[in-house]
């Protein structure tokens, strides 16, 4: 009876996941400064994309995210996306990032699409040297490039 007491108790202790260190919240509203595509099929594009912007967190403080990613979509359906980000802080701190995910089109014909994925903590520089963990994504963009505009809202795990 004592061993089923103890084994349910060490299963309780083991099945808990660990705690993140720091949930860190936060906006990035970025915009397309280079979009490289090349339709590779009917109605099937893959392309290449750099987009820049401004984090912006609860506590009001700012800093600047950058993203360089990949894509594989099927014009007026969707895409699938993944790449790197960067997110650079006020006093240097960087936290790096590598995301997928889908963006799906909000309205058949119009330029507007529903983005959501997970995302993994690299590393970092500064106080995020040596970070790990992960987190989930999602937001809208409107239009493309040159002159779409995308938000992203990000709740990551960091383990340090």
């Amino acid at each position: 009876m004592s061993r089923i007491i103890l084994a349910c108790a060490l299963m309780g202790i083991l099945v808990v996941p660990a705690k993140a260190d720091e949930t860190l919240k936060w906006r990035h509203v970025h915009h397309y400064a280079s979009n490289q595509s090349q339709q590779v099929s009917d109605g099937h594009i893959v392309g290449v994309i750099r987009m820049p912007g401004i984090a912006f967190f609860p506590d009001g403080s700012i800093g600047t995210s950058l993203v360089i990613g990949t894509y594989d979509a099927v014009l007026g359906s969707g895409s699938t996306s993944s790449g790197y980000y960067t997110i650079t802080f006020a006093d240097g701190s960087e936290l790096w990032l590598t995301y997928t995910g889908e963006n799906k089109v909000i309205a058949p014909g119009k330029p507007a699409t529903k983005a959501k994925g997970t995302a993994i903590v690299i590393g970092g520089k500064g106080r995020y040297a040596g970070a790990k963990g992960d987190g989930t994504y999602e937001g809208e963009a409107t239009g493309g490039a040159p002159d779409g505009i995308q938000y992203i809202d990000n709740v990551i795990n960091i383990k340090k």
